[in-house]
């Protein structure tokens, strides 16, 4: 069968790997669609060397059950269930949990076979399309329920792409006031298309200066999406004091807390817990994904869709591959 393979920096290509063996307590799931992320480009781009070679990547795709012909959505992670981590409600970092993609192979494959606790149906009034870009809807969630905003609070979320412009509307959900920061007008437009109360261009205007100005005391939360270190070390200007920064795109840089006085600082991935919620979200037409895919290819022609990814000519925010 055909699978997406990484080979080392700049080489993920498509080749053929033997089928998937499939053991008694799983099923097999016949691949439908899935969407590049960033955390895809960080292997593309040669940033995370730990990366083993030969791996299939895709962590965000759904597919049809072999046994039942229902559509569904792959979850990436999978865990014990009883580890230190499971039984305190932190599936994510199971001690001897997989996550598809990274540590294991992923999802953009033809075929994978996966347990059935990890696979959550899709409505009929989602699209395949929709339900390849579950994840970060997933994420975005997380986020903002640990955040716990009240309404009319300030919420900052640097950078625009995909992740911040669903942690956007999630944010808008939870009747937060929100404020976008990039350095692209055409990801700016998107996020005020979004609810965004303010839209900033930090090539153009000092970030901190203005969500200073406008917030008074800084912004209540800061969402860092855009992962970079520049972006990382900004935050703790931008957040009040005692207020919350959760670092979703890079945790990496050095951060000066001279004057976020008891301001907390956390990272956050991904979690199987939210899935399902996320699912019903896009069915109930409350989160838009379908407006952030910029580009389609068929699984066959993967490099081309990663490197359209890469290219900043393109302005991709969401790239979908499909079986066909």
């Amino acid at each position: 069968m055909k699978a997406t393979v990484y080979t080392g920096p700049h080489e993920i290509s498509v080749k053929e790997v033997p089928e998937p063996k499939v053991k008694p307590n799983n099923v097999l799931v016949h691949f439908k669609a899935g969407s590049i992320c960033g955390t895809d480009m960080h292997f593309y781009r040669g940033d995370w060397r730990w990366m083993k070679k030969g791996r299939i990547i895709g962590h965000d795709a759904c597919g049809v059950r072999d046994d039942t012909k229902e559509r569904v959505v792959m979850v990436p992670i999978v865990n014990c269930g009883h580890c230190y981590f499971c039984l305190r409600g932190h599936p994510t970092y199971c001690t001897t949990g997989k996550f598809y993609g990274l540590t294991r192979d992923g999802f953009f494959a033809e075929r994978k076979a996966m347990l059935p606790r990890s696979l959550i149906p899709v409505p009929a009034d989602v699209s395949d399309e929709e339900a390849a870009n579950v994840e970060p809807v997933a994420l975005a969630v997380r986020v903002l329920n640990h955040l716990q905003p009240n309404l009319g609070d300030w919420v900052t979320v640097v950078g625009q792409g995909a992740i911040g412009l669903l942690m956007t509307q999630i944010a808008r959900l939870k009747g937060c006031r929100v404020i976008a920061i990039d350095v692209a007008d055409y990801r700016l437009e998107l996020a005020q298309k979004y609810g965004a109360d303010v839209a900033i261009n930090a090539k153009k205007e000092d970030p901190v200066k203005a969500v200073r100005k406008l917030t008074k005391l800084g912004s209540d939360f800061v969402i860092e999406a855009a992962g970079t270190k520049e972006t990382v070390e900004q935050t703790p200007f931008l957040v009040r004091k005692t207020g919350k920064v959760a670092l979703i795109g890079e945790s990496k840089g050095y951060l000066n807390l001279e004057d976020a006085d008891e301001a907390s600082f956390f990272t956050m991935y991904i979690s199987p817990r939210e899935y399902p919620s996320a699912v019903e979200l896009i069915s109930r037409r409350l989160v838009d994904v379908k407006g952030l895919v910029t580009h389609r290819f068929r699984l066959e022609d993967f490099e081309k869709a990663i490197k359209t990814f890469d290219a900043p000519e393109e302005k991709a925010i969401r790239v979908v591959v499909t079986e066909k």
